[in-house]
């Protein structure tokens, strides 16, 4: 009961209108890609980026193209089919006793779905849930707890294909788990003397030799991408770029200020918590990658989800609160046992309803795009089809989709939008130290020379571009103002 509680909460809090601005660039994308019939290689939409002629490495396409197909509604019923998937596997990974009628990892596992609420439609989801099946699958294997996953290991390097495709940028997952794995278990055997309680937890020759095929054909279908071999190399540079770090949001290191931030202390700290409590049972291995998704999560919050299903893993093995402490806690209260399940079956009915009605009555339409930009903006931008256009990287993917929906994205280019590995080592920086005027506006300005700069009605820069003598304003409402050169 409590396990489809959490579910039916999980999937109740994702059900909302779509507000991640990189949904829309993602769309636009889509379109172009069944447009054209082709996999962009290059910058499309930028003026400053297709007059540079950037790279770009298209490693979400297959996504994008999906959710292009599917419309809105659909994104959003996909989305919710990959969490329902999601939620059984890591169920499974927690081994949640379902006879008992309260298992406290089921906590840890509605604290992660309240998590995902915040992910909404857009291709890394689709990462969160390859990486719970390579998890599920793999440590299963190397605790040989069932034959089944002796066969089922050989279907991750299929499933890497389908990864490299549609969320290439953290496809590199898998084949570092297995490096890191091996690595461990060579460190182990050279010291397994004088560390004889690490003996058991070695691998045998046959796990050694399935992960090394494993790990070579993992590298192989990685590399069956419209990028080929490069995309083995993508995902840690974009780790190593410092300006994607420091200027997108979900990029930055995690705060631990307020409420969020003692939410997110708890999910870091309850796996750290069962691991140093079962350091003598825990394998070396596992310790070592809880670390690694550790250091990966605290350097940047797009990864808490990952450490979180990699956790799942960990807690469900190793969880401190054991059967026998939980037996002492259910003794008191046995012969009121009816009276509670009785209680708390209500309070789930309650809270489940509450949950629905308000996430239903917030659903007023498919998509809210907390205001950026009104149509009579648009329109107004339209009528000045400007060359060199200033907008701000924030909004960037919703205007791009709605110019997109008059068939003008390639009429009326953008200074910048979400592709941030594209454009973190050259207009990115410049895009967000105009934006919160950190550098001189002017010499900015005057960089890229351009005739119209759309920005929001709040940002810095519509502050200075208020009272300067070289811009007026040619409109503005409660979204945005357009500034025109005098």
């Amino acid at each position: 009961m409590l396990v489809i509680f959490t579910y039916i909460m999980g999937l109740l809090m994702a059900f909302e209108p779509i507000t991640d601005n990189d949904y829309f660039w993602h769309i636009v994308i889509g379109k172009w890609v069944d447009i054209n019939k082709a996999i962009p290689s290059k910058e499309l939409f930028s003026w400053f980026g297709t007059l540079k002629d950037y790279d770009w490495t298209s490693h979400e396409w297959l996504t994008e193209w999906i959710m292009y197909k599917a419309g809105h509604i659909g994104c959003i019923i996909l989305m919710l089919i990959i969490f329902i998937g999601l939620y059984i596997l890591m169920t499974k990974m927690l081994k949640i006793n379902l006879k008992k009628w309260l298992d406290f990892r089921l906590l840890y596992l509605l604290l992660m779905t309240v998590f995902f609420k915040v992910t909404g439609p857009r291709p890394y989801i689709i990462s969160l849930l390859f990486f719970a099946y390579f998890v599920y699958i793999l440590f299963n294997y190397l605790d040989k707890n069932k034959p089944i996953f002796n066969k089922l290991i050989w279907t991750i390097p299929i499933v890497q294909i389908l990864w490299a495709n549609l969320h290439g940028g953290s496809s590199s997952l898998p084949y570092v788990f297995i490096i890191g794995i091996l690595l461990c278990d060579f460190v182990l055997k050279l010291f397994k003397n004088r560390e004889q309680r690490w003996g058991s937890y070695l691998l045998d020759k046959k796990q050694t030799k399935t992960l090394l095929i494993l790990l070579g054909t993992i590298l192989l279908t990685t590399c069956i991408n419209p990028t080929g071999i490069n995309l083995l190399l993508y995902p840690f540079t974009n780790m190593a770029d410092s300006s994607m770090i420091d200027t997108i949001l979900e990029w930055k290191s995690p705060s631990f200020h307020g409420l969020l931030g003692i939410y997110i202390f708890i999910i870091i700290a309850v796996p750290i918590a069962t691991s140093i409590l079962y350091h003598k049972k825990i394998k070396f291995y596992e310790i070592a990658l809880l670390g690694l998704m550790l250091f990966m999560c605290l350097r940047s919050q797009r990864f808490i989800g990952m450490y979180g299903i990699y956790s799942t893993w960990i807690v469900g093995k190793y969880f401190f609160f054991t059967d026998s402490m939980y037996e002492r806690l259910k003794k008191p209260f046995i012969k009121f046992q009816k009276y509670i399940q009785t209680l708390v079956i209500i309070l789930i009915i309650v809270i489940i309803s509450i949950t629905a009605k308000v996430q239903f009555n917030n659903f007023n339409k498919v998509y809210d795009n907390h205001g950026y930009y009104s149509d009579e903006i648009i329109n107004k931008l339209i009528e000045l089809k400007p060359e060199r256009m200033y907008n701000d990287f924030g909004a960037g993917g919703y205007l791009l989709f709605k110019l997109s929906e008059r068939d003008l994205e390639q009429e009326i280019k953008l200074f910048i939008y979400g592709l941030g590995d594209v454009f973190s080592t050259n207009i990115l920086p410049d895009s967000n130290n105009l934006f919160y005027l950190k550098t001189d506006p002017k010499e900015m300005i005057n960089k890229y020379n351009f005739d119209v700069i759309l920005t929001i009605k709040n940002s810095p820069l519509r502050q200075f571009l208020f009272y300067s003598d070289e811009w007026n304003i040619y409109y503005y409402d409660d979204t945005a103002y357009i500034f025109i050169k005098r």
